[in-house]
């Protein structure tokens, strides 16, 4: 266990100031995203707005992301990281004001409209940033500190920004389930994502030898390897319309089946980003010990009784037992899976299946939450669980049938022959 933890911290220390930078980036971020994760929809709801409307809004940024996302990877490429950080992050910024100065239903989906292309440009940029300032040594513990700094920033985000409503009513004299409750509380999201601007003015920007660059090169090398690139990509695809359905109402759930506060929900939120980001940090080491494919099988089978559990036993404790459960455990192999995509593409075509793993996750939480939401209005959670459940099984044994149960094939097939 000791030699475990020295070769961690030895491969925590290979960081390259680069991405040290780009953490702290995540750690800002990731606190406002926790902040406006756990109050939007209600701050959407408090104007009056249906869950119907609701479930439209959550659906814009990823239907947006999907829609751009090819042609921001091809943008990432071309202006270096650095700009694209820069120019997704004010585009987030700007959205998340917008949201809160012009409450309206136009200006509500053409600000989620901005805030998916911000978040495109963002996201499709973070995955070949790290894998170009790291090496095969400390690359899985790069990516998994990445996604543990950012859930345990929400972690943080919710916890202290649960009682935000509460602050805010008794400073402006409202009820705390109010829309200006609200919206003050949402402003220090926008804070929060403005200040992680700043280190990423910081980064430096890379050299780019686009007049060697063939911009159909990665598309002719994907087609070359379409079979394998279908087997990284469709199974998170099928967990994004799985997750889709529910992850983004889970507060609403809680509040409605159980009658939680709007600080309790922050506190229940908060604890389990922190349990997220202690499992995420964990995940080299399963990684290391069991290899990426198999990780992501055993955890995310793992978290299925949990998701069972909390939709179909009405039990608070339990309920929250399963919530925690399910999200630590989901949640673990994503840097894991994501470290395996990035690894099976040369460096040219990077950006490309960066932008294709963004599509196929945002195609997800686009289609999803707009059916979710007028199928809870009519029926309620029990279809929207019974959904995410089939979906996620589902993709748990497409990862096992490609990439574990192929992999043990394939090493038999070579004992044989040797």
């Amino acid at each position: 266990m000791m030699q475990i933890l020295r070769d961690y911290v030895k491969n925590i220390r290979r960081f390259s100031p680069q991405a040290r930078l780009y953490l702290l980036v995540m750690l800002l971020q990731g606190m406002g995203w926790g902040i406006f994760r756990l109050f939007f929809n209600f701050y959407i709801l408090s104007f009056g707005y249906s869950k119907d409307f609701l479930g439209l809004l959550i659906s814009i940024p990823s239907l947006t992301a999907l829609i751009v996302a090819l042609i921001a990877g091809y943008l990432s490429d071309m202006i270096g990281r650095k700009r694209a950080f820069i120019s997704g992050g004010l585009l987030i910024v700007l959205s998340q004001g917008a949201m809160l100065l012009f409450p309206s239903r136009p200006l509500l989906i053409v600000s989620g409209v901005v805030q998916g292309i911000g978040t495109s440009l963002f996201n499709v940029t973070a995955a070949p940033f790290l894998m170009e300032h790291s090496t095969e040594a400390e690359r899985t513990h790069l990516f998994s500190f990445n996604s543990g700094v950012s859930t345990m920033s929400n972690f943080l985000g919710n916890f202290v920004g649960g009682g935000l409503p509460l602050l805010f009513s008794r400073v402006m004299q409202v009820p705390p389930e109010s829309s200006p409750a609200y919206a003050w509380s949402l402003g220090v999201t926008t804070l929060l994502t403005g200040l992680a601007l700043i280190p990423l003015f910081l980064l430096k920007i890379e050299p780019r030898d686009l007049g060697a660059a063939d911009p159909m090169a990665p598309f002719r090398a994907l087609w070359h390897n379409r079979v394998k690139m279908t087997q990284l990509l469709l199974p998170g695809l099928i967990v994004s319309l799985g997750a889709g359905m529910l992850i983004p109402f889970m507060n609403v759930f809680f509040r409605e089946r159980y009658g939680m506060a709007d600080e309790a929900i922050g506190t229940l939120f908060g604890f389990s980003s922190l349990g997220m980001g202690l499992a995420i940090f964990g995940s080299p080491i399963l990684a290391e010990r069991w290899g990426k494919a198999r990780t992501v099988v055993v955890t995310r089978a793992f978290s299925i009784p949990f998701l069972v559990a909390m939709g179909y036993v009405s039990s608070l404790p339990l309920a929250i037992v399963s919530f925690l459960s399910r999200s630590a455990l989901m949640n673990l192999s994503g840097p894991v899976y994501q470290t395996m995509v990035m690894e099976e593409v040369d460096e040219r075509s990077r950006g490309l299946i960066a932008s294709l793993n963004s599509m196929i996750w945002n195609l997800g939480w686009a289609v999803s939450p707009s059916l979710s939401g007028p199928l809870q209005a009519r029926y309620g959670f029990d279809p929207v669980f019974a959904v995410t459940i089939v979906t996620y099984a589902l993709s748990i044994y497409l990862v096992y049938r490609w990439f574990v149960r192929g992999h043990i094939r394939a090493q038999a097939l070579v004992t044989q022959a040797g």
